[in-house]
């Protein structure tokens, strides 16, 4: 392709749950396109992606970081997204989802519809993106289609456009037939060579038939028009029902799915050419001042530090002179690469739309947009999830900490879900993320990475404090004479609940000048040190309003420090005398079981003070949703693979805060012991 426009580009993400076969197909239509011959890595042994490379994703048999995949195909340049669909990594999926234009939504026909799944279904029809569904392992005698299109129809909440059928006479997989276009791919696997078959089976052809029947329905319930020559004509003509369906598609009125057998591969040439048709060209914003957005940034062995980049707006050229928008930063522009790896071809620019990595930015991280000088846009990332589950990092030898803390920053830039800190009542370092999985691999990251020996203590998880009860005029006061000036500050607080996430609430309801004006913040100031470390066991006091209705000042002696200090003591005592209690985080559990143990599951849940909201599912998967303690999860990954035999999965997500049963309270509280702040009374 000489000459790549706008027009010519496709940017699509690759989504769902783990193990449902995304990295097989992109693996399949990279090796079907025409840009690249079959990589000798593909025929490794085992069940192994030559795209997963890292000796963790090799390790866990799972894609782990998003990948960026280019494929020319009839005329375009597919720019596919291979995302995790490991509850460990969702950050990357979220990330690379805000980059594209539509989701390929990869479903197991063997496993059904998960947990991964549904979080990534809701998440498309959040930013209301186009999507295409990809029905993997339709080659699978366990696979049940029927149910499962059924499933995917109530899920998506728009109509379900069936593209391709799998021809599975007396039960064996045969190849895949399209309904529109009316082609077979049967029983040789597709080459580079072949081209699908215009004739249909005869044993496939009323299934076909009702398939093409139902298309046309749904394709002309999508517009008003097309609905009246429905009405009329009893159906549409192919061309109508192609270019209604594109229309419908990037209108998210419709949803088309496709069957597809990646590792045979059969019906991924059908779904290739519907990538081109359907998902709209990132075309609309041509011309504009340069907005080019970085959402995930790898540190490759081979080529350093890279950073995947969309280019919403403007052109990107090798070795430009930008600014961070978000920081002001002058950035210089390395080489831009087409994708990964020593052999990814170089580009000399990235038009609107397109996605390339760039090498070597020093200042610009995962979520911020590189522009031009005088014309700074900020792209807004997604929220990133809530880091509630944390542990201390300690590793031994000299020097040993100092490589550990620049081994994290690395990390921490390629992973934007994973954070570390110093903890100043602990002295310890600690490293926080998404679960103990994600913990875990980080481990294993940093270890291969500084080959220094480290290990990570018990779980720590956030708790919060707040008060039950209302206390009135508590006092807060600094009173210091030495030479000179003295410390003098007096301020009286009425300190109350709010109710449950609301946060932290200041009012000043001083009346005659009892604190003078200058020092009113300098008690708000004060106020929020005291809600730091709270008076049970030193956690955060969230969910309290502080009003401020009374104090006293002297003319010389008051200072900014003394109201401080009397803002600090006067929360401090305020927050002990109104009924403190722990809060604990409740955690959002989506668990896909298989059928059998599926009273086992529940059971479980249950003995962890779960309350289980509703179970759903199709085949024999069932997907259970309910909300726990996240102090009840944490050895729920292990003890969930023994009693589904390894097929279970779950996901979490932050829910709510929630007060701690008295009995966890006092274990917590008296476990705890933490480092009280105190302030010199002398």
């Amino acid at each position: 392709m000489s000459v790549l426009r706008p027009s010519d580009i496709r940017n699509v993400a690759v989504v769902g749950h783990k193990g449902a076969g995304k990295t097989a197909l992109v693996e399949a239509m990279l090796t079907l396109s025409l840009s690249r011959e079959t990589p000798k890595s593909a025929t490794r042994e085992g069940n192994g992606h030559f795209l997963d490379d890292t000796p963790e994703e090799r390790g866990h048999g799972a894609t782990l970081e998003s990948r960026l995949e280019p494929v020319h195909w009839g005329g375009a340049k597919i720019n596919l997204i291979d995302t995790p669909g490991d509850a460990s990594a969702i950050m990357d999926t979220r990330l690379a989802l805000g980059a594209v234009d539509a989701a390929l939504v990869v479903v197991s026909a063997r496993d059904g519809i998960q947990s991964g799944t549904d979080r990534v279904l809701s998440w498309i029809a959040e930013a209301k993106m186009p999507a295409l569904v990809a029905l993997t392992r339709v080659d699978d005698g366990d696979a049940s289609l029927t149910e499962l299109v059924a499933a995917l129809r109530e899920r998506l909440h728009v109509p379900l456009a069936v593209m391709s059928l799998a021809e599975r006479p007396g039960d064996k997989f045969a190849g895949v037939v399209g309904v529109l276009p009316r082609r077979a791919w049967l029983e040789l696997p597709e080459t580079r060579a072949t081209r699908p078959s215009d004739a249909i089976p005869s044993d496939v052809q009323p299934a076909c038939a009702r398939a093409r029947e139902q298309l046309a329905e749904d394709v002309a319930a999508t517009d008003d028009a097309l609905t009246e020559r429905y009405l009329t004509d009893g159906d549409l003509p192919d061309d109508l029902v192609a270019s209604g369906l594109r229309v419908a598609v990037r209108r998210r009125a419709a949803v088309p799915l496709f069957a597809v057998a990646p590792t045979r591969p059969s019906g991924v040439l059908a779904l290739l050419d519907a990538l081109v048709d359907l998902v709209p060209p990132p075309d609309a914003h041509a011309g504009e001042p340069l907005e080019a957005y970085v959402f995930k940034t790898r540190i490759d062995p081979h080529t350093g530090r890279a950073s995947y980049t969309r280019v919403f707006a403007g052109v990107l050229h090798a070795e430009d002179q930008v600014v961070n928008a978000n920081t002001g930063q002058r950035e210089r522009v390395g080489q831009l690469l087409e994708g990964m790896g020593r052999d990814a071809p170089h580009m000399t620019e990235a038009v609107t739309g397109d996605i390339v990595a760039i090498t070597k930015l020093k200042t610009t991280h995962t979520g911020e947009t590189l522009s031009e000088q005088g014309y700074p846009h900020v792209h807004a990332p997604p929220p990133a999830p809530p880091r509630l589950f944390s542990r201390a990092l300690r590793a031994d030898g000299r020097g040993a900490q100092d490589r550990l803390v620049a081994a994290l920053e690395r990390l921490a830039e390629e992973d934007p879900a994973l954070s570390f800190f110093h903890d100043d009542a602990t002295h310890e370092l600690v490293i926080a993320g998404l679960g103990g999985s994600h913990l875990d691999l980080a481990l294993e990251r940093l270890k291969r990475r500084t080959s220094v020996e480290c290990e990570m203590g018990p779980p720590r998880i956030a708790y919060r404090e707040t008060i039950t009860h209302t206390v009135s005029k508590t006092e807060g006061k600094q009173k210091k004479q030495t030479g000179g000036h003295g410390q003098f500050g007096v301020c009286y607080l009425d300190v109350a609940p709010l109710p449950r996430g609301t946060g932290f609430q200041f009012e000043d309801a001083v009346v005659g000048g009892a604190v003078p004006r200058q020092f009113i913040a300098s008690v708000e100031k004060g106020v929020h040190r005291g809600l730091l470390h709270g008076p049970l066991a030193g956690y955060p006091v969230v969910d309290v309003k502080a009003r401020l209705v009374d104090g006293k000042s002297h003319a010389v002696d008051s200072s900014d420090a003394a109201f401080q200090t009397a803002g600090y003591r006067a929360m401090h005592a305020a927050l002990a005398s109104a009924t403190p209690v722990l809060l604990e985080p409740h955690m959002a559990i989506e668990v896909s079981v298989p059928m059998p143990q599926m009273g086992d599951v529940i059971g479980d849940l249950q003995a962890r003070a779960a309350r289980i909201s509703h179970t759903d599912g199709a085949s024999d998967t069932r997907v259970i949703r309910a909300t726990a303690p996240l102090a009840q999860l944490l050895d729920y990954e292990p003890r969930l693979s023994a009693m589904t035999h390894g097929r279970g999965t779950f996901t979490m997500t932050f829910s709510h805060y929630d007060a701690c049963p008295a009995h966890a309270q006092a274990k917590i509280v008296a476990e705890s012991a933490p480092t009280r702040e105190t302030e010199d009374d002398a």
